[in-house]
């Protein structure tokens, strides 16, 4: 049985949240306690820092400014040492002055004294109209840096300030001169009139995968891959099966996620195997150990097998049938064939008897392919780094994905870079079953509909011979499939009753669940809870509530 849940820290009591950003608010405190505060945030003070220029001719690597206190510069930064999430990591070079944006206001430019009069709150403009300028420092790796008190080191949107005045509804930026920005920060937060005052800091990912050699994987960022990852990071309860000669079992990016497969020709279990260079790179695309400090990431880390054929069509249906029948969600099959009514009926029988998806190679080459299009076989043409076709059109192609000079795992342990819908496509298998593992009550129609609704479509929506329904859009596809999530909308304590009200898929079965904690709590169900049903509306009434506080989810799981 399937199940699924979100983790909803709901009290019925009520629940504080504290969240900690770099800013300062105001409360009437003097100075020295307002810098306490400061400090406490983890930014470093120090009244007297000022920004100076570097000495007129000195040579240095890059145009800077510095701080006299080495904590506070504006600097154009080597790639390396940005200090960015991995898929911010683009080469840039300074372009010149932009544009305004249409429909942005920049905000005017303020001098130190005028942040202490009318004139702040007149130049303030609010975020949804403001122009930061921070397109411009963004693409030119013009950023502000500051090193926090337990040795972080953040950068930020130079020139801007970003302030909430009492009598404004809206976040506003305030614009300052370069090297103002944490005296403004101060001062405006200081004011009496001001909620609060921070720096506009470029935030990094809650997750940023250890994976050394994910530099060289330009697909993830492509395909969103670091978005999906804030989701979902896939299960281990989700088996994805490499059809082929067995791939290297014991790869150290790969032996993790690695189970026994079958040998089709032999009709034999596979334990182990050394691999081809085909089938290894295959598996690395679809589950190469996300987040291990070793080499490059597949897509999720999800559970590999190896099916091992030659390659004829009636091995491919009983590699298929055994996938059904041994709990995989997904088949993997670079290979040609795609045009096979007998693989399709293959195809078919994965889907009802394991609710699975049948992936397949769209075929290396270029030109026109004339193959049908089998309902239950999805093909996956091949594009690169641009998303332009790098492989066959025709009927046949469901969908696109990176497979142009990618990099992933090989034989001998190490790691390589090569071409072919062969590994576009177990790119594809990987995040399709990330998807089944975000929320395992999605059936492969679901799944698929995701895809095709979240796909990039380059040339227009709707499908063509080129790209399919489009290119994969792995971070869109998973927020997707987040939605289709059970979810609580409401919690309220009445009369001693807690009643919660919650959205979830129709079809399911829902479950209410509690728990005294979210961090070590045990969940347990609450086995007598009413429940009124309104199509994909529910509403719990849980009779006998912990008198303090209680944190509920709703559980879903297939009939």
């Amino acid at each position: 049985m399937s199940r699924s849940f979100r983790v909803v820290g709901l009290m019925v009591a009520v629940a504080a949240v504290l969240a900690g950003a770099l800013h300062l608010h105001h409360a009437g405190s003097p100075a020295g306690s307002v810098a306490a505060n400061l400090i406490s945030l983890g930014l470093p003070l120090d009244p007297s820092a000022r920004l100076t220029r570097p000495s007129q001719g000195a040579v240095t690597s890059a145009s800077e400014w510095r701080s006299t206190t080495g904590r506070l510069a504006l600097i154009a930064l080597p790639e390396k040492s940005r200090w960015l999430p991995a898929d911010f990591a683009v080469e840039s070079s300074p372009t010149g002055p932009a544009a305004p944006i249409p429909g942005r206001r920049r905000p005017p430019l303020l001098r130190a004294e005028d942040l202490f009069t009318s004139a702040a709150l007149l130049g303030a403009v609010p975020l949804p109209e403001a122009d930061t300028l921070g397109q411009i420092h963004f693409r030119d790796r013009q950023l502000g840096r500051v090193a926090t008190a337990d040795g972080r080191r953040l950068c930020f949107n130079p020139e801007v300030v970003l302030v909430k005045f009492h009598s404004q509804r809206l976040v506003a930026a305030v614009r300052v001169e370069v090297g103002q920005e944490l005296g403004a920060v101060r001062t405006l937060a200081g004011r009496p009139d001001v909620e609060f005052a921070e720096l506009d800091t470029l935030q990094q990912r809650a997750f940023q995968p250890s994976d050394p050699l994910l530099t060289n994987q330009w697909h993830h960022p492509v395909i969103g891959s670091f978005r999906a990852w804030e989701k979902c990071r896939g299960n281990a309860s989700v088996r994805i099966a490499i059809v082929d000669t067995p791939f290297h079992m014991d790869h150290p990016d790969l032996a993790p996620h690695v189970t026994n497969g079958w040998d089709v020709v032999e009709n034999v279990a596979v334990t182990r195997g050394t691999g081809t260079v085909h089938s290894t790179m295959s598996a690395g695309m679809a589950a190469a150990v996300l987040d291990n400090g070793l080499g490059v990431a597949g897509a999720g880390n999800c559970t590999i097998l190896p099916i091992n054929i030659n390659g004829f069509i009636s091995e491919m249906v009983a590699a298929v049938y055994w996938a059904a029948t041994n709990d995989v969600r997904v088949v993997n099959l670079s290979w040609d064939g795609a045009h096979s009514d007998a693989l399709n009926a293959a195809g078919a029988y994965l889907k009802t008897a394991a609710r699975g998806l049948l992936v397949m190679a769209g075929v290396n080459g270029s030109g026109f392919l004339n193959y049908p299009n089998q309902p239950d076989i999805w093909c996956v043409s091949m594009t690169d780094a641009a998303d332009n076709l790098q492989s066959h059109s025709g009927p046949h192609i469901d969908f696109a994905a990176p497979g142009w000079n990618i990099w992933s795992t090989t034989t001998g342990g190490g790691y390589a870079s090569g071409s072919g819908t062969s590994y576009a496509t177990p790119l594809v298998a990987g995040v399709v079953a990330v998807l089944f593992s975000l929320n395992p009550t999605l059936g492969p129609d679901e799944v698929v509909d995701i895809l095709k609704r979240t796909a990039f479509a380059k040339y227009g929506s709707g499908w063509n011979e080129f790209y399919g329904w489009g290119r994969i859009d792995f971070g869109a596809a998973a927020d997707a499939a987040t939605a289709t999530l059970p979810v609580i909308t409401g919690v309220r304590h009445v009369n001693g009753v807690g009643e919660i009200s919650a959205n979830c898929r129709p079809g399911l079965v829902c479950s209410l669940w509690r728990s005294a904690g979210l961090n070590g709590g045990t969940w347990l169900p609450v086995t007598d809870a009413v429940v009124v049903i309104n199509g994909a509306a529910l509403s719990f009434s849980d009779p006998h509530p912990p008198g303090a506080r209680a944190f509920y989810r709703i559980q879903s799981s297939r009939p």
